[in-house]
């Protein structure tokens, strides 16, 4: 018994003991290249590769997937553009590819040539992810790397391929084509630069009295509050209004898109110049907080038709 605690002592110093193993755990395998060129001069494509995991978009049950994406001749010689997982494929032509050299470009992933450094025992949305891109001169970019599930280099590539392939009437990897859900409760805040107000609506978390919500408005500094006859058809009406605008942008699940993003935001997100959040009848929430202005520009057509519908609910209109 003692020699047998004693081993078991053992393996759990090296981290081989127990059923379970910490996320962090397992060996390293490195076989990076130090001599990996950092620089390469040619931009003219001739076979990509790329699989990596991205966390929480829209694959079945919003699960984090694996996709690998090709680039490559096929039987007939024929360059053509391949995704595994959908199995979506189409001829490729200058425009993807001139797509894919900007991101790594922009991403400078060159950078990262030569890395091969992975590590064994992490969740499967960490496994190794990998990027091999081959160039008409000969020239190549390699590395592989535990995956990111948001890196932001494989963003910008689904998002690449994902437009292109439907531009192609393939649309497998887009995204639902709207948020949807029954609406129990909103809230926005936003200033509206053509009038120079500022604006705050939201409904009480809980009833009144009499078991009716409120509906809260702060306008130009005024403070006012109306009760609600029928929740239910009130929120039915704001999911009309969200049925007319694409919010796929917004969606809190998603990892691709996001929200656009200033400094300050990036520092506190709840300190924003628009902050708007919808609850759904199934416990999900979108929140949209931003103060980029292409993004507030974007999103001030909503804001106006919410803000028009709320204020429909007081009786001085």
């Amino acid at each position: 018994m003692r020699i047998t605690a004693a081993l078991l002592s053992l393996l759990a110093l090296l981290g081989l003991g127990g059923c379970k193993k910490p996320a962090e755990a397992g060996g390293v395998t490195d076989k990076t290249d130090p001599k990996a060129p950092k620089a390469i001069e040619s931009r003219d494509i001739s076979d990509f590769y790329a699989t990596f995991c991205l966390s929480g978009e829209w694959s079945p049950g919003r699960v984090s997937v694996f996709y690998t994406f090709a680039v490559k001749p096929d039987e007939a010689g024929v360059l053509t553009a391949s995704e595994e997982t959908t199995g979506v494929r189409a001829p490729a032509d200058r425009a993807l590819l001139d797509a894919l050299q900007k991101i790594i470009d922009e991403r400078k992933l060159v950078g990262k040539n030569g890395e091969y450094r992975v590590t064994a025992g992490l969740p499967p949305e960490f496994r190794p992810s990998t990027l091999t891109v081959r160039y008409a001169s000969g020239e190549q970019l390699s590395f592989t790397r535990n995956n990111d599930p948001r890196a932001e280099w494989s963003k910008d590539m689904y998002l690449v391929f994902a437009s292109w392939f439907a531009s192609r009437e393939l649309d497998a990897l887009l995204p639902p084509e709207t948020v949807t859900g029954t609406v129990t409760n909103v809230a926005l805040k936003y200033r509206d630069a053509g009038t120079g107000r500022s604006y705050r609506y939201g409904i009480w978390s809980e009833p009144n009295e009499a078991g009716q919500y409120v509906l809260f408005r702060y306008a130009g500094g005024e403070k006012a509050e109306v009760p609600l006859a029928d929740m239910r058809a009130f929120c039915g009406g704001v999911n009309e209004i969200m049925a007319r605008y694409d919010l796929r942008p917004y969606d809190v699940h998603s990892a691709l898109y996001g929200y656009e993003k200033t400094a300050e935001d990036e520092k506190d997100p709840f300190s924003t110049d628009f902050a708007l959040t919808f609850w759904f009848e199934d416990g999900d929430q979108l929140f949209i907080h931003t103060s980029a202005q292409s993004a507030v520009d974007d999103l001030m057509p909503l804001a106006r038709a919410l803000t028009e519908y709320f204020d429909a609910q007081f009786p001085e209109g």
